[in-house]
């Protein structure tokens, strides 16, 4: 397979933080603050955005692990941003870095995430 990744790729983007989000939405906690899931869900979205125009059309990627640190609550309304780095390349194998901050440039959250390439003719 013929891809144009390559170590250093980055992106970032923002999201507002929602009441889906948070931990007592999703019934992970009371607390009404974003859930570490749904910090999950935006990194693999920022991601998936980032290598979609880099590999071919019969591809697609798959998380197979995931290390993150969620280290300061973000509330309802609340705005983050999303950084990912793609950090080295190993056949069919990604990995990542990524930071989500608030608006204050605090940390959120931090980790590293692999992902998996793999064709979707074979599901």
């Amino acid at each position: 397979m013929d891809t144009q990744l390559k170590p250093g790729l980055h992106l970032s983007k923002k999201f507002n933080i929602s009441e889906n989000d948070l931990a007592s939405t999703l019934q992970t906690s009371k607390v009404p603050f974003a859930a570490t899931p749904s910090l999950i869900i935006l990194m693999e979205r920022v991601i998936c955005e980032m290598i979609s125009t880099h590999v071919p059309e019969t591809y697609t990627s798959v998380s197979a692990e995931i290390n993150i640190k969620h280290l300061i609550p973000v509330a309802a309304g609340d705005q983050v941003s999303c950084s990912v780095h793609l950090k080295f390349v190993e056949d069919t194998k990604l990995f990542f870095d990524f930071v989500i901050f608030n608006l204050e440039e605090d940390v959120v959250a931090i980790g590293a995430h692999e992902r998996v390439l793999v064709e979707t003719d074979t599901y």
